[in-house]
């Protein structure tokens, strides 16, 4: 009876893990498309240099765009991106666009990032050499991950904010009072 109850428990989490995906790479398709349509000099002039707002509140925009596609909330990364942009009164788009950070080739390194961020907190640490990643290996050290997953996200989010800023801050200065 218990084997009966996993396996429907399995066969439920499984077809969720499938929905996932595809919502996933159906929010960053209609990005790309977007984004490809405009292309990128003409994309950067018209969504960084020339939207509204100062060079420290599009900086900010990308920090937390960079912060939520790196952190552990894999599914609720566009939500989450507009949702706080709006809050905090940032730019919506370039809080997106820079959430999108975690496009499928890059999600496997962004895993393994994390959990080697993550190892040195953590008392078991796991043996990352000859180990597939899979949800198998993630369920059994997912307290790594999510520590690592956390700092990297941080730390990301301040370096890549303060580079946007010091580019921004190049390309279009803000007036002197």
């Amino acid at each position: 009876m218990q084997t009966i109850e996993n396996a429907y428990i399995c066969g439920k989490l499984n077809i969720l893990v499938k929905k996932f995906i595809q919502n996933t790479i159906q929010s960053q398709k209609i990005f790309y498309r977007y984004f490809r349509r405009k292309g990128l000099k003409r994309f950067f002039k018209e969504n960084v240099l020339e939207s509204d707002g100062s060079n420290e509140t599009k900086a900010k925009s990308i920090a937390l765009g960079f912060f939520i596609g790196l952190s552990p909330f894999w599914g609720f990364h566009s939500f989450l991106a507009i949702t706080l942009s709006v809050y905090f009164k940032l730019n919506k788009l370039l809080t997106f666009m820079s959430s999108q950070v975690t496009f499928p080739p890059l999600i496997p390194l962004i895993i393994f990032l994390s959990m080697m961020v993550g190892a040195p907190f953590v008392a078991n640490t796991a043996n990352l050499q000859d180990q597939a990643f899979d949800l198998e290996f993630i369920k059994n050290n997912l307290t790594q991950y999510i520590i690592g997953s956390f700092i990297l996200s941080i730390s990301c989010s301040l370096i890549f904010g303060f580079i946007s800023y010091f580019i921004l801050e190049k390309f279009n200065p803000s007036p002197k009072k």
